[in-house]
């Protein structure tokens, strides 16, 4: 296809990566953001090279991510220099119950090799500034913060910003993330995010004291994600930069939730760790001890679509979805950015492939709306497995957990599916009969499900303080 001049509605990883995968083909990119600034990256002076203007700032918040190898692959092909990151090789994920108990080891020693592509633990904010640092190295992007897109004109297609200024192109994409003005447009009914019933904390802590302590030394030095599974909730925690900080990401029920909820307007709150000391009072040391480390944090509300969405593209052919504004997913696969990132690969490789724009988005569609959907579906079965109480369907889980067959409720001990996820190449085009989608997970048993309305603890209760 002729070089386009491409609009990005959206400087998340999506969006970038995006730039970066449409530009190796020479198209032009212009990256659009109501930022005034990127807000995680480390404190840097301004970048003024390559008509990016922008500063770049950080909140000591949580900030982890998971570069699992089907991002990562194409991160490493679209010219983003990892190498110099301060970061984690993952040695897998490792599941112990809220006591503590070992359960199961999924180890990632083969990734490399067997994939092609590693899988790291990298701070949010270094990736963010690898992606930018691409886009530096290539002319023909540009990105404009300060630049809020406020109306699509879907036909010729273009986009107006809150400054008055229109930007016309070939091809709108919008990567706006899960609050996405175009969707309902795209999609022809409107399709709001559904609170999934669980809330996130995101928390950051210094490796020190956790080196300092015999108990907890093994974080820091043995690099695996390490989820904690009680009822109600669950913990995850990994390494970041050399081990110098430890990150975390506590995922509760609203109803075991002991803070200030966040409000329906809202996404996130601010929070200190009186409320998690105390709704973790009854697990065990390990995550007593992340809790009593953390300071003020950020309280985010998980929401997803109730529905796969019906079409992401309008009917004009020239303005598509990407990532977070098409299948927005919770956090439990680790895979919302990996999944956009997959996106920008095959837009980048359809375009290549067919001269018309229509038929390549519609080739897009093809090939990303079911995986992206079933990786999606997959972050609601982990959900229910991970926060279930003592009991018949817990031990039932626990048993599943030890063999490697499809009624495995852990997704990566399946190796199939793990084939499936980590080996999957998204700029290559596949034939319908390759893109066959796994059989999901089992749900557990309606009556032990927390969210089925059965089982249940009484509002604002510690979820210890109950036992099905």
């Amino acid at each position: 296809m002729k070089h386009l001049e491409v609009v990005v509605v959206g400087a998340g990883i999506g969006g970038l990566a995006t730039a970066l995968a449409l530009s190796a083909d020479g198209h032009h990119v212009t990256v659009l953001d109501a930022v005034k600034e990127f807000a995680e990256v480390s404190q840097r002076p301004h970048i003024q090279n390559f008509q990016i203007e922008y500063a770049l700032t950080i909140p000591q918040v949580g900030a982890g991510i998971r570069v699992s190898p089907n991002s990562s692959r194409l991160l490493l092909r679209w010219g983003v220099d990892l190498d110099p990151i301060k970061k984690e090789t993952s040695r897998g994920n490792r599941f112990v119950d809220w006591k503590n108990n070992f359960l199961l080891d999924v180890p990632y020693s083969d990734v490399k090799e067997k994939y092609g592509a590693p899988y790291y633990f990298i701070h949010r904010a270094d990736l963010v500034d690898a992606l930018l640092k691409a886009t530096q190295r290539r002319k023909n992007i540009t990105i404009k913060t300060q630049s809020k897109v406020v109306e699509y004109n879907y036909y010729r297609p273009a986009v107006k910003t809150e400054q008055g200024d229109w930007y016309s192109a070939d091809l709108v994409i919008s990567a706006e993330g899960i609050k996405s003005s175009a969707r309902a447009a795209i999609n022809g009914e409107p399709a709001e995010p559904t609170d999934t019933g669980d809330v996130a904390y995101r928390i950051l802590v210094p490796a020190a004291p956790l080196l300092d302590d015999p108990e907890m030394r093994h974080l820091i030095t043995e690099p695996w994600a390490t989820h904690w599974m009680g009822p109600e909730g669950h913990a995850v925690g990994y390494p970041l930069r050399d081990g110098e900080l430890f990150n975390i990401i506590i995922d509760i029920t609203h109803n075991t939730d002991l803070g200030e909820p966040v409000g329906e307007a809202e996404w996130k709150k601010r929070a200190d760790n009186t409320e998690l000391i105390e709704r973790f009072k009854d697990w065990c040391p390990q995550v007593r001890k992340l809790c009593s480390l953390t300071g003020e944090y950020l309280k985010w509300k998980l929401a997803d679509l109730k529905q796969p969405l019906k079409r992401w593209i309008h009917p004009s052919g020239k303005v598509v979805l990407l990532g977070d504004a098409c299948h927005p997913m919770m956090p439990y696969m680790a895979q919302g950015a990996a999944q956009a990132i997959e996106d920008a690969g095959t837009l980048r490789a359809a375009l290549a492939t067919y001269d018309n724009i229509p038929e390549a988005l519609r080739v897009y569609e093809r090939q990303r709306a079911p995986r992206a959907h079933y990786v999606a579906k997959n972050t609601r079965v982990l959900q229910e497995w991970l926060h279930l109480y003592d009991g018949p369907a817990r031990y039932q889980r626990d048993e599943m957990m030890r063999h490697d067959n499809q009624r495995n409720p852990i997704f990566w001990a399946y190796t199939p599916r793990k084939d499936w996820l980590f080996g999957h190449d998204a700029e290559k085009l596949y034939k319908e009969e390759e893109l066959q989608i796994p059989e999901l997970p089992p749900m557990p048993p309606a009556e032990a499900s927390v969210y089925s309305g059965k089982g249940v603890v009484g509002p604002r209760q510690s979820a210890a303080q109950s036992r099905l």
